[in-house]
């Protein structure tokens, strides 16, 4: 805890320094020239915030790694702006995932461990600025006032990244420095005691515009919504670029993050959550471990160089390289419901538990990198975009663990804590996981209609655990699509892609496990009017995965490789903006997935959708009021034996924001209604309680 001040003081100076030091670079130019404006950037693009955008963005990357517009990349895709970040007061990656097609969020509750969910019917990867991010279940979670944008690359893309998941990755752009001086400082106070307070300043450094900066800092005190379990963060993300023509950018980003959680995944049982119980319903903030031991906390430092130059009109290279170096302090108990799923109590009165304890103190210290270069030329009447390139990644993680039983029973109606013995701490083995990947893409475009991507790529990767033998794996991926451009703004679509993710964690018992493949098959249309802010996606997709990650019956911190699964299905998605006045987003997810053991998914509906709007009084980029309201469809589910079946859900969102000049006031709620339900159910016991409401009032203030 002794980081907190340190940090807060490091954020309050960053505070009474900024403003000054920006004044001095307004300054004029030798020829005369606004020094906002002294160099203009045009083979390299930079995104410029602004705050009448619209949600529709079509400058993702994430796809493609080009710069292609998402009607002319044979993939589905959603992009989730910084507007719509903005205007749904997301507090993490996971809450902004809410409203995209595909996705199951919040699919196992509220679990301050991570930003997970289901992504086609399976887990996701995740991406940041172009590079993995996350290796292992335990990690710190990205702070979503970071970011730009976020895009849901849906479905296979190891011929670009190689380490992705069958059901796709979630890619996050970091907000990089901008030209032009931007300043806003924000403050929030919500329920469950939160209080924060977040800035982010850009602009140019010299006279010239050659150099330019972003400094971004959020320090945040609040509890979650499990008793006893705090939700801090202190943040600090410095960043600078450096132009010195058109041609060239290179950027370097640094973040440092100091997380202090407990854990709010508190695996209760059937009876008491989905089930009846004689006592009642178990309340939704039981605190199931133990105050003062329960710990989630993370230290995360990383420094990311990402370098751009266009040496002519065919030949430009991007090179990206990140070094990370986590801490991550996980400390919990958790009740054993799995001994006996029909009956975990230990007493008569159904009140009881047996409890375990769990301790993991992991370091992670990564580097991750990604070279390619991109060649624009034409042949035989064909236009070619040629992208080659290798990315390589060395993950080392080394951990100290304990587990035991707590003696005595834990009363989840009427606990009573301080009666724990924590385990002993020794030493795990420490594992190496290393990547290299070799790959290459051909976007090709005949005449006024035709659009091809081809795609190849080998990857080599192997993890090293102590005690045991290097494992050694390898695989050619490939893709292929096939767009035909009936008119510039109606797009159909066929493609087949496949993925290769090697796992890098161990499972519960620290065994390695086995690299994921799959295949998927897919077809779509994207329809874009010209001259609006709209874009609408239909997709079919057919996926096979081997060596599927599932719930373990019989250990819940574990995760077992069970086999292959089918799954089949469509999505359908809108965005679009309607007379200035209204900006609107839908989507709906029909998703079949069979396992060949007969078993179902569990926590995975066949039918989700979801709708969101909001009506501005005056226009999009004009003050005044702004409402908005949204409404998540989750469709009855069941755990993995089809016994368990939990109703659907429907949670409706709202908000409402008023702007003058500079000064913007919102109120967010999520789970407006504060439904309780029960997210997923488990057939080895244990059942999730879904986030209760959440209510938050930001005001902002934006300078110069």
């Amino acid at each position: 805890m002794t980081v907190w001040k340190p940090m807060t003081s490091v954020l309050l100076a960053a505070l009474a320094t900024a403003t000054p030091t920006l004044r001095a670079a307004e300054t004029t130019a030798p020829d005369g020239k606004d020094p906002q404006h002294a160099v203009r950037l045009g083979a390299i693009s930079v995104t410029v915030q602004r705050i009448d955008d619209s949600y529709t963005r079509t400058d993702a990357r994430g796809a493609s790694k080009t710069d292609t517009p998402l009607i002319e990349t044979p993939q589905a895709v959603s992009v989730i702006s910084d507007v719509q970040l903005r205007d749904q007061g997301v507090l993490t990656v996971q809450d902004a995932l809410r409203y995209s097609a595909g996705v199951r969020s919040d699919a196992y509750g509220v679990d301050s461990r991570g930003d997970d969910g289901f992504l086609r019917g399976t887990s996701f990867s995740q991406y940041l600025d172009g590079l993995r991010q996350y290796f292992g279940y335990s990690y710190a979670r990205t702070e979503p006032y970071t970011l730009d944008h976020i895009e849901v690359v849906r479905g296979p893309s190891s011929v670009l990244y190689g380490q992705g998941t069958t059901g796709g990755l979630i890619a996050l752009s970091s907000k990089q420095p901008q030209s032009e001086i931007s300043r806003e400082m924000e403050v929030q106070i919500g329920n469950h005691a939160r209080r924060q307070l977040a800035f982010d300043f850009t602009g140019p450094i010299d006279a010239y515009g050659h150099w330019s900066y972003r400094l971004i800092g959020v320090a945040r005190d609040a509890d979650a919504q499990m008793q006893h379990v705090p939700d801090d963060r202190r943040l600090l993300a410095p960043s600078i670029a450096w132009t010195p023509s058109e041609n060239t950018r290179w950027t370097v980003l640094g973040n440092l993050q100091f997380d202090r959680n407990g854990t709010t995944l508190n695996f209760l049982p059937h009876a008491g959550t989905l089930l009846p119980n004689p006592n009642g319903r178990i309340p939704t903030d039981r605190f199931t471990s133990e105050p003062g031991f329960d710990n989630y906390a993370t230290d995360q430092r990383s420094l990311t160089s990402l370098f751009e130059h266009r040496f002519n009109d065919t030949w430009r290279i991007v090179q990206n390289l990140r070094y990370s170096h986590d801490n991550v302090d996980y400390r919990t108990l958790y009740p054993d419901v799995y001994a006996n799923p029909a009956n975990p109590f230990v007493d008569a009165a159904q009140r009881e538990v047996t409890r375990y304890s769990y301790i993991s103190i992991d370091r992670h210290r990564r580097l991750v990198t990604d070279t390619h270069a991109q060649a624009d030329f034409d042949v035989a009447g064909l236009h070619h975009r040629l992208l080659l390139g290798l990315d390589a990644g060395r993950s080392r993680t080394d951990t100290r663990q304990g587990n035991g039983v707590a003696d005595i029973p834990f009363d989840l109606y009427a606990p009573v804590y301080g009666q724990f013995t924590p385990p002993d701490i020794l030493p795990a083995p420490s594992s190496v996981t290393q990547q290299t990947g070799i790959y290459m893409q051909d976007q090709i475009e005949a005449g006024q209609h035709w659009l091809a991507t081809l795609g190849l790529r080998r990857d080599f990767a192997s993890i090293r655990t102590d005690g045991s033998d290097t494992l050694k794996d390898s695989a050619t991926t490939s893709r292929i699509g096939l767009m035909y451009r009936f008119t510039s703004s109606i797009v159909p679509y066929v493609s087949y892609t496949e993925s290769f993710q090697p796992l890098d964690s161990l499972d519960f018992y620290n065994r390695p496990y086995r690299p994921l493949r799959g295949k998927q098959y897919e077809a779509g249309v994207k329809i874009q009017p010209v001259g609006s802010d709209s874009l609408f996606t239909a997709t079919w997709f057919d996926l096979r995965e081997n060596h599927r990650l599932a719930p373990d019956p019989q250990q819940p911190l574990n995760q077992i490789q069970s086999g292959r699964m089918r799954t089949r299905g469509v999505e359908l998605e809108a965005s679009t903006r309607l007379a200035r006045h209204l900006d609107l987003l839908g989507n709906y997810t029909y998703t079949d997935a069979r396992p060949d053991d007969g078993s179902i998914v569990a926590g995975l509906p066949r039918h989700q959708g979801s709708l969101w709007g909001v009506w501005h009084v005056g226009n999009d980029d004009a003050d005044g009021l702004s409402f908005g309201i949204g409404a998540r469809y989750v469709g009855d589910n069941t755990d993995e034996t089809g016994r368990l079946h939990l109703p659907a859900q429907t949670l409706v969102d709202a908000m409402v924001a008023y702007s003058h000049g500079p000064w913007r006031l919102s109120l967010n709620a999520a789970n407006l209604g504060d439904r309780i339900y029960e997210a997923t159910c488990l057939a080895r016991g244990d059942c999730f309680y879904g986030p209760r409401r959440s209510v938050v009032g930001a005001v902002r203030y934006r300078f110069q």
